[in-house]
C-alpha cells in the first residue's frame, strides 16, 4: 500500500473517526503550504521541496489556523520516520509564518504517534479529536510552573505526604510519565492521591 493509498484508506478513516472532515477546509488542510521564501534566514529544507515550498500532509485546524500536524507515511514503514519530518515542518511555519504549531502527530495509518514538542515525549496513543485538541491548547496556555503552586494541607498535611508530593511534582516538570508511591495502610494514600490532582488542576496541568 503506497502513501496515497494509505492517507485515503486509513489515515483519513481515523482522522473521521475523531471528528475531523478531511474535506471541510475549516477542519483539515491537505497539503498545508509552507511557503520556505517567506524566512528571514535560512530553513531547514530538504529534497522533496519544490520551488522553495514544503507541503505537509495535514494541517488540523481550530479558529482557521493549525494548530496540528500530520505526518503521513505508507503503511508498510515504520510510522517513528515522520518524526523529524513533521518537527521540521511546524519549525518552518514558525519561522515563515510566525505560526505556533505545538502538536505534531506521525502515522502509517495503524500506528499513530503524538507529540506536543517541547514539552512531553511523543506518544503511542490516537488521533486527537477536535474537542482534545481545544483542551490541549487551553492547557498550553495557561499552564503555571509546578514548582509554585501550593499544596493544600487540609488535603494532606503530613510531612511525608507533602514530600512526596513535591518529589512526583518535580518529576512531572522533568517530564517524568510514571511515579509509583509505595505507602502503607493508613497512611493517607488516597488523600496524598486528591491533593496531587488538586495542585495539577489548579496549574492546568
Amino acid at each position: 500500500m503506497d502513501e496515497a493509498r494509505t492517507r485515503q484508506e486509513l489515515i483519513d478513516a481515523r482522522l473521521a473517526l475523531a471528528g475531523w472532515d478531511v474535506k471541510d477546509p475549516s477542519h483539515v488542510t491537505e497539503e498545508l503550504d509552507i511557503d520556505l521564501r517567506e524566512a528571514a534566514e535560512p530553513v531547514a529544507a530538504s529534497s522533496s521541496d519544490y520551488s522553495g515550498h514544503q507541503f505537509a500532509d495535514y494541517g488540523l485546524l481550530l479558529d482557521s489556523k493549525a494548530t496540528a500536524i500530520v505526518e503521513a507515511k505508507k503503511a508498510s514503514r515504520d510510522a517513528e520516520l515522520g518524526r523529524e519530518q513533521a518537527l521540521q515542518y511546524a519549525e518552518n511555519l514558525k519561522r515563515t509564518q510566525g505560526a505556533d504549531v505545538p502538536f505534531l502527530l506521525y502515522t502509517n495509518g495503524r500506528d499513530v504517534h503524538f507529540w506536543e514538542h517541547g514539552f512531553y515525549p511523543p506518544s503511542r496513543v490516537y488521533v486527537p479529536t477536535r474537542d482534545d485538541l481545544e483542551w490541549m491548547a487551553e492547557r498550553r496556555r495557561l499552564r503555571r510552573p509546578l514548582s509554585v503552586e501550593l499544596i493544600d494541607t487540609n488535603i494532606a498535611g503530613r510531612d511525608y505526604q507533602i514530600a512526596a508530593i513535591r518529589s512526583i511534582l518535580e518529576g512531572i516538570e522533568a517530564k517524568r510519565r510514571r511515579f509509583l508511591l509505595v505507602m502503607a495502610t493508613g497512611t493517607g494514600k488516597t488523600r496524598t492521591a486528591t491533593a496531587l490532582i488538586d495542585v495539577l488542576r489548579r496549574a492546568k496541568w
